[in-house]
C-alpha cells in the first residue's frame, strides 16, 4: 500500500537523467541540422556563384576575341583574369577562412534557451 520514499526518489533521480540525456540528444540533432544546412546553403550558393562566373568569363572572353581581333588573345587574357583573382582570394583566405569558422562557431554554441527566453519576454512587454 505505502510506496517506498527511497524508491519513489531513485525512480525520479532516473526520470530526471533520462530527460536531462534526452534533451541533450536533441540540442546536438539540432545543431547538427542546423550546420548541414548551413553547409547545403553554402554548397549551393558556390555552385550559381562558380556557375555565374563561368557565363561572364565567356562572355568576357568572347569580348576580349573582338576587341584584339583573335580568339587566342582574347582566351588568354581571360585566363590572367582568373590568375589575378586566384592571387586575390589566395591573399584573403585567412579572413574568408575565419568568416565561415566564424559563422559555424555562432551556429554550434548558440544558446537556443536563452532565445525562447528573450522571445518570451518580449511577447510579454
Amino acid at each position: 500500500m505505502f510506496k517506498n520514499p527511497l524508491s519513489s526518489l531513485k525512480e525520479k533521480i532516473t526520470q530526471y537523467v533520462h530527460l536531462k540525456f534526452e534533451l541533450i540528444r536533441l540540442e546536438v540533432i539540432e545543431r547538427l541540422v542546423n550546420v548541414m544546412g548551413y553547409f547545403a546553403f553554402i554548397m549551393i550558393a558556390i555552385f550559381l556563384f562558380f556557375t555565374f562566373g563561368i557565363f561572364v568569363l565567356l562572355g568576357i572572353a568572347e569580348y576580349l576575341k573582338v576587341l584584339f581581333d583573335s580568339a587566342v588573345w582574347g582566351y588568354l587574357a581571360t585566363a590572367l583574369i582568373i590568375l589575378i583573382i586566384t592571387f586575390i582570394v589566395v591573399g584573403f583566405s585567412k579572413k574568408i577562412i575565419r568568416f565561415f569558422a566564424g559563422k559555424l562557431t555562432i551556429l554550434l554554441t548558440k544558446n537556443y534557451h536563452e532565445e525562447d527566453d528573450d522571445s518570451d519576454e518580449n511577447a510579454e512587454g
